[in-house]
């Protein structure tokens, strides 16, 4: 009996030793875990109970040079449906309740709603459409905060501007060709889950969340939200007299090459972009070409008398046809007969077979350097997306293509390559980068990028361009553009009424492209502006459609920038003096 008490405290003794020396393993473990391997491990479990979310930032402004708001960014409610989070989803009872408010049918909905991953019911909900769910207080139903777009003044200036996506993310115009800056830096914060991986929600989150989003930067833009207004306004009201397909307005200060005003009909509403077609929002006044016409006849003056084979006074026996390489050009006007005109009168008159004997008196070669010097051609520095190039044709050239070229036809430009190389004559001859932006600026109104004034080079010499100002003063007093006079002021300008290139390239249509490019005031102008009108229905001639738009943009831009009236050039007896023969163009 004694030796088995014996074995049995012998065995109670080696339990408790085992036992003892677990506990000590135990707790050496521990020691090390704690101690030792404590910052290795808090860093394990952070990654166990929390993840890295994307946050999206609310996006820059984007305004006018006047700080005028275009573009802006609003409090907006994304309504999310995530029925595993709940055992009492019900669906059908949820999509009946919502339906009304969600401005959908309740079927719909209830399809939205099968299975039980998450899933968005709403993007980008106003603050009344949350407040309205949220009072349901619907199992499964939540909504995260997000900023949403808005564009304040609707479609002005939209096809510049542009527009954004769902996901904040900048689709056309500006708002892609500056995402970037205007997105903000890309941030991502940890928050909480469950062992599922799920979001914790908790009261006050996101108040938290809000303290993360980061601010883009606000873009500036040279435009003038009021001149805009004043583009878009005469502009519609032409198309609409015209019955021209389409039309752009475009204003430049040519000191310093700042696009005051840039519009483009039709246009659309970016608050609404996807009820819209492509070609309603591509700003086509830069994408598209087309054959300038009689406007062009300008820089083929201005190149001869650059390069000295020319005066102003010198005269060309132009007769109403003449026969280049076995094809015949002709006037616009049929009757005219052979006249004697001055370089001048040549400008005046609009005389296709007077501007390619100017064109004869330079080489191919010198002519088309010449052209290419003012931008033709070539990119215009503008910054906006999608702009095209144009085509001047390559040497070497034939007399007959010299002299098309010479007028305008054979050559394709866009809008703001005619703007731009015209405002070289307004400023002495020095071409200006067109520009845009002004600057860009932090959130904290830290100046981040400026865009200065740029020179490109001197497109002609300021004899030439003083030469050219007075021979299109005479356009507009005596020519194809009187109806571009604003009572009160010196104006010079030229106009151009050039034949549509059919859509499949093959020859021309019967519609026509109706502009005026000109200046005012002619001393010191303090404005370029081209109107330019596709394929006007009712009247073709750009003498009586874009030359009037002129007028009326023009005179409503002298007001606005406070420039006092120099001369009366003509009076109301000489505006009501019918047109002669000859005139149209």
């Amino acid at each position: 009996m004694t030796a088995r008490v014996t074995l049995i405290r012998q065995r109670a003794l080696w339990v408790l030793a085992g036992f003892g020396a677990a506990t000590l393993l135990l707790a050496a473990r521990l020691a090390y875990l704690q101690v030792l391997e404590a910052g290795h491990l808090s860093v394990l479990a952070k990654a166990q109970r929390t993840k890295k979310v994307d946050l999206s930032s609310i996006r820059g402004e984007i305004v006018d040079r006047n700080s005028k708001t275009l573009a802006a960014s609003v409090e907006a409610f994304s309504i999310y449906a995530s029925p595993r989070d709940t055992k009492r989803f019900d669906r059908r009872m949820t999509a009946e309740r919502l339906a009304p408010i969600l401005k959908t049918s309740a079927p719909a909905l209830l399809r939205k709603l099968e299975g039980d991953h998450f899933r968005w019911l709403y993007r980008l909900a106003d603050d009344h459409t949350y407040q309205r769910i949220r009072a349901l207080k619907l199992p499964g139903i939540g909504a995260v905060r997000e900023s949403r777009r808005i564009y304040p003044k609707g479609r002005l200036a939209a096809t510049l501007i542009g527009f954004v996506g769902i996901d904040n993310q900048g689709l056309a115009g500006i708002e892609h060709s500056f995402d970037a800056v205007l997105r903000g830096p890309h941030q991502k914060v940890d928050v909480e889950v469950d062992a599922y991986g799920r979001e914790i929600l908790r009261e006050g989150s996101s108040k938290v969340l809000d303290s993360y989003l980061s601010r883009g930067s606000q873009v500036i833009l040279t435009i003038d939200e009021n001149l805009q207004h004043v583009a878009e306004r005469e502009l519609g009201q032409a198309i609409l007299s015209s019955g021209a397909r389409r039309g752009t307005v475009m204003i430049m200060d040519p000191r310093t090459g700042d696009l005051l005003a840039f519009a483009t009909l039709p246009t659309y509403d970016p608050n609404h972009f996807n009820r819209y077609q492509w070609k309603e929002i591509k700003n086509w006044a830069v994408t598209d070409v087309y054959e300038p016409g009689s406007t062009f006849k300008v820089f083929t003056v201005a190149a001869a008398l650059e390069a000295r084979r020319i005066g102003p006074t010198q005269v060309f026996v132009c007769p109403e046809r003449i026969k280049i390489d076995d094809q015949v050009i002709s006037e616009h006007d049929e009757g005219v007969g052979t006249r004697e005109l001055s370089v001048s009168e040549i400008l005046e008159q609009s005389s296709n077979v007077g501007t390619s004997q100017v064109a004869f008196q330079m080489t191919a070669a010198y002519h088309r350097r010449f052209l290419s010097r003012l931008g033709f051609g070539q990119l215009t520095e503008s910054k906006i997306t999608g702009e095209s190039k144009g085509v001047l044709p390559a040497l070497p050239w034939r007399r007959l293509s010299q002299a098309t070229i010479s007028y305008g036809q054979g050559v394709s430009v866009t809008p703001l390559q005619i703007l731009c190389a015209s405002a070289a004559v307004a400023n002495g001859g020095m071409r200006m980068a067109p520009r845009l932006i002004d600057r860009v600026v932090s959130s904290k109104g830290e100046v981040l990028q400026v865009f200065p004034v740029k020179e490109l080079g001197s497109g002609m010499s300021a004899k030439t361009a003083q030469q050219l100002m007075g021979m299109l003063e005479q356009v507009v007093l005596k020519g194809t553009g009187q109806e571009a006079k604003v009572p009160g002021y010196r104006v010079a300008g030229k106009t151009g009424t050039a034949q549509r290139v059919r859509e499949d390239g093959r020859g021309y249509s019967d519609d026509v492209v109706a502009s005026f490019v000109g200046f005012a005031p002619s001393r010191n102008p303090r404005f370029a502006i081209l109107t330019l009108l596709d394929a006007p229905r009712k009247v073709h001639w750009a003498s009586m459609t874009a030359a009037p738009l002129f007028s009326r943009v023009a005179a409503e831009a002298l007001r606005q920038a406070g420039v006092q009236p120099s001369e009366m050039i003509v009076s109301l007896q000489e505006r009501k003096q019918p047109r002669q023969a000859g005139r149209r163009e």
